[in-house]
């Protein structure tokens, strides 16, 4: 899982700010459009056990796999398409910058958005939510297997597609996001 975060330095190749809580920033939009990526480091294994304490009664333990990612980067948002939920931060007097890019907490934003659109009881013990994407107006969930699931957003019984496993998920958003940094395609919102 490693690997396909490392790549971020050599995809932006320097073109990335560190802000005062930890965001790291990458790919500068032109005309003061924001950011095309941000990341926080990772979580202690103390933090991820605590997210995990939060959400075991909403959708059960963490799967290994999003454990894993959390220990590389607590949640991310990855090339204007997908916002990975971690462990929101609480500091006081973060600037709007720090703020709107923090990590999205997977229990206060994600999760209680979910309960908002009467996602079944049944499907939060069958599947663990743990990401968005505006672009697609999806969301995305790990299986008992640990295989990626996107679902309409607010339709969560139609599936969209199904990818092999997170590192899959992952892989194609790199593949895609690349494309269109290099172009400098990028999605307004």
């Amino acid at each position: 899982m490693s690997n396909i975060l490392e790549k971020l330095p050599q995809i932006y190749q320097g073109d990335r700010r560190v802000l005062r809580n930890g965001t790291v920033l990458w790919g500068e939009k032109d005309e003061d459009l924001g950011w095309h990526t941000h990341t926080m480091k990772g979580l202690s294994r103390n933090e991820i056990d605590d997210l995990e304490k939060r959400t075991i009664n909403i959708q059960g333990p963490l799967p290994s796999s999003y454990r894993s990612l959390l220990s590389l980067a607590n949640g991310a948002y990855l090339f204007d398409m997908i916002l990975i939920g971690g462990l929101g931060i609480r500091m006081k007097g973060l600037s709007y910058e720090e703020s709107s890019t923090a990590p999205s907490d997977l229990v206060d934003d994600l999760l209680y958005k979910l309960s908002l659109d009467n996602v079944k009881k049944e499907l939060f013990q069958t599947h663990f939510f743990f990401a968005e994407s505006y672009v697609n107006g999806t969301i995305f969930a790990l299986d008992r297997d640990e295989r990626v699931i996107e679902f309409i957003n607010g339709r969560v019984k139609k599936k969209v597609r199904e990818f092999e496993s997170l590192l899959s998920l992952l892989e194609r958003v790199f593949e895609v996001g690349v494309e269109h940094y290099r172009t400098r395609s990028f999605i307004e919102f």
